[in-house]
């Protein structure tokens, strides 16, 4: 039987990976989180999370502990000059999430920690080799070391290397829709006066 340093390695500890790494931690898989940051920084950037994303989120245990950390609901979209209450109007009867993307970096990671994932922060994956195990070369602190895994989940955002690695076919389309938006924080603001332009 094969013998692997970790079932499965992410490489990236935003919320994909390390959402991945909580859930597969807290059922007994050994995983390894490599993210680069060693400290997320302001990208002057805050996410949306649409209703049927928050539902995933509860199903991950994600839901509570975003919303008591950094998540604001957001059950209200004026668009096209209606109003849309998320809560009535869509299939799973929840409003929308935003949040700071560094905080929400910072929770989800600790989550995944908690729940037993390895972290290393700080650390690069430079190379990846398919196989059975799958390897992957991981930089940190100027030294380089090889991992094997059942499972690599290149989960670090549109620039991954993992196109590359995977050896997969890029095609790019073009550009349907772009939305753009603002986030207050300590403000008291009518739900009713926020609105989305097209």
């Amino acid at each position: 039987m094969a013998k692997y340093d970790y079932d499965v390695i992410t490489v990236g500890g935003g919320l994909g990976g390390a959402a991945l790494a909580k859930v597969l931690a807290e059922k007994g898989l050994r995983v390894l989180v490599i993210e680069r940051e060693r400290q997320f920084k302001d990208r002057i950037r805050g996410e949306f999370l649409a209703p049927w994303g928050v539902a995933e989120a509860q199903k991950l245990g994600l839901y509570d502990l975003l919303l008591e950390k950094c998540a604001h609901e957001q059950p209200f979209l004026m668009f096209g000059g209606m109003l849309r209450d998320y809560r009535t109007t869509t299939l799973q009867k929840l409003p929308a999430l935003t949040f700071f993307h560094a905080a929400m970096q910072e929770v989800v990671l600790d989550a995944a920690e908690r729940a037993g994932a390895e972290v290393w922060c700080g650390a690069t994956v430079r190379n990846v080799r398919l196989g059975q195990p799958a390897v992957a070369t991981v930089e940190l602190d100027g030294a380089e070391r090889d991992l094997s895994a059942r499972l690599v989940v290149c989960a670090d955002g549109r620039s991954s290397m993992g196109r590359s690695w995977g050896a997969f076919e890029v095609r790019r389309g073009k550009q349907r829709l772009l939305g753009a938006g603002l986030m207050f924080e300590n403000s008291k603001i009518c739900p009713c006066r926020m609105t989305l332009a097209s």
